[in-house]
């Protein structure tokens, strides 16, 4: 058996793992945590629209939905050391900005300010791919982009609006 094969058969364990955990332990929205599980599944395919579709509807007008899903996303970037996962976690977080409930920007910088390193992955280190430094840095750089991008966006709607900032304004998509 490759080591390739390895390394998927034990990517759907964990993914499997983490399912049944996040359907015992979750104490808020269990079908959120699973639903990010599946979105940023160790598989080398890409995250299936329909579980994003579905994370973006159970956190639109829902704070402990939306806080739910900055903690699952959260606690899946802090856990992994496998940059398809971290990668695609990234990717919903940004979804999440660009297309989700504006509350989701507020409750991740709260987050952020609070001690949670959810954009913060300076010493993030793929250890799951052999010679996957320029992935690792990538993951990084991505992390590093999405974290300015919101305090950029937070800081002008903060200039642009007074401390009354329309709650409705999205998050620009592209630079």
């Amino acid at each position: 058996m490759s080591s390739s094969t390895i390394r998927k058969a034990l990517g759907a364990v964990k993914d499997q793992t983490s399912i049944g955990l996040a359907k015992v332990t979750s104490n808020i929205a269990p079908e959120l945590d699973v639903l990010i599980v599946k979105a940023t599944s160790h598989d080398d395919e890409p995250a299936e629209e329909r579980h994003i579709r579905e994370i973006l509807h159970l956190t639109s007008g829902s704070r402990a939905h939306v806080a739910a899903a900055v903690a699952g996303c959260s606690r899946r970037l802090s856990r992994t050391r496998d940059y398809v996962v971290a990668l695609k976690s990234l990717m919903l977080v940004h979804r999440l900005l660009a297309d989700g409930d504006p509350s989701f920007h507020r409750e991740l910088l709260h987050a952020t300010r609070r001690g949670t390193r959810l954009l913060n992955l300076s010493d993030f280190r793929d250890e799951a791919h052999s010679g996957s430094w320029d992935h690792s840095a990538f993951v990084r750089t991505y992390a590093l982009y999405l974290d300015q991008r919101l305090e950029f966006f937070l800081h002008e709607r903060k200039q642009g609006s007074g401390s009354n900032a329309s709650s409705s304004a999205k998050w620009p998509v592209t630079a």
